[in-house]
């Protein structure tokens, strides 16, 4: 249960008295009015267990008060914080819950190398640039790491994010270079590029080569050759933008081998849902409202792996039909099969 607290003054201080007796509440802590805290009450709340604390309006933190909420047992954002010292990303790297910074637009290199220590989800979606020492700090880090702000990545950073073992978010990228892609490739967690707009062939290769998820939901288009490159090792793919998918597309999909996300897909020809069916592993059409029964027919040839159809709102008698002849299909469960 959440405790919202009452509207304070500016420059509001947590007092200790109500820090003490929070300590002991059970559930998330909504704290965002304050805008200050002492060390005494940082200790009080780094006493808190079993929820998030949100403490979203502080200005500052000092590295004391930050070694107390780092003893905190549950998820912490602390997205009011514009400017954080080296000593107190030192104290905040023994957290080992979810952490979220969002309001911090710099993050010096040494404050970097710190982080890399937190163990747990890592938020830094304000961080708008990263030099290529911070982002090899940045990328030994135990756990998700979201970037979403960075509008531009360098090869030199690239590689330090790719040593990232979780999931890697950056979302925020609307081009990649060949040399960011092939170096985003190696990393061995996941990999969410879904502001990526288009891709060059020599890009669509490099990244083909990730062995993780590999999400591109900004793509609205893809070429045949782009799409043979995306589709070459990894074991999810999610291209969750593409609204259409010509028949040389659907061939070039039909080769991966692993998951494969097309929700955004709105109809299929029978050519593009027989080359489809060729693709082994699990596969989501969750955009289709409509199955026609020839799209329906070459569907069910889909050997190895789930089908998802759980987007559609009206099948005919024959393409059910034509479905049930499939073991491992969903569709709503107002469609009996």
């Amino acid at each position: 249960m959440d405790v919202p607290m009452p509207p304070p003054f500016d420059d509001s201080e947590l007092p200790i008295s109500q820090a003490e007796s929070l300590a002991h509440h059970k559930g998330d802590l909504s704290l965002n009015n304050y805008t200050v805290i002492s060390s005494e009450a940082a200790a009080l709340l780094g006493q808190h267990m079993g929820g998030t604390l949100w403490l979203n309006g502080l200005r500052s933190l000092a590295a004391e008060a930050a070694a107390s909420l780092a003893a905190h047992e549950g998820s912490m954002s602390l997205d009011g914080l514009t400017v954080l010292s080296d000593e107190a990303a030192a104290a905040l790297s023994r957290f080992t819950h979810g952490l979220s910074l969002d309001g911090l637009s710099s993050l010096s290199d040494r404050a970097a190398e710190s982080l890399s220590s937190h163990e747990g989800t890592l938020s830094l979606n304000g961080l708008t640039s990263l030099s290529g020492t911070a982002a090899s700090g940045l990328g030994r880090h135990n756990g998700s790491l979201w970037l979403n702000g960075l509008g531009a990545l360098s090869a030199e950073a690239a590689q330090g994010l790719a040593q990232c073992r979780g999931l890697l978010s950056l979302n925020g990228l609307t081009t990649l270079s060949s040399d960011a892609a092939a170096a985003l490739s190696r990393s061995a967690g996941n990999l969410s590029l879904d502001g990526i707009l288009s891709l060059t062939d020599e890009e669509a290769a490099a990244l083909g080569q990730h062995r993780g998820m590999l999400g591109l939901a900004g793509l609205t288009t893809i070429s045949e050759s782009a799409a043979r490159g995306l589709a070459q090792r990894s074991r999810v793919l999610a291209l969750n933008g593409l609204a259409s998918l010509p028949g040389a597309v659907a061939e070039a999909l039909g080769h991966h081998r692993g998951l494969l996300y097309l929700n955004g897909v709105k109809s299929l020809s029978p050519t593009a849902a027989a080359a489809l069916a060729r693709h082994r592993g699990d596969l989501y059409l969750e955009g289709l409202a409509t199955l026609p029964d020839d799209v329906a027919q070459e569907l069910t040839k889909h050997g190895e792996g789930w089908l998802y159809l759980n987007g559609l709102t009206s099948l005919s008698p024959e393409a059910a039909e034509a479905l049930r002849s499939k073991p491992n299909v969903r569709v709503p469960e107002r469609f009996v099969l």
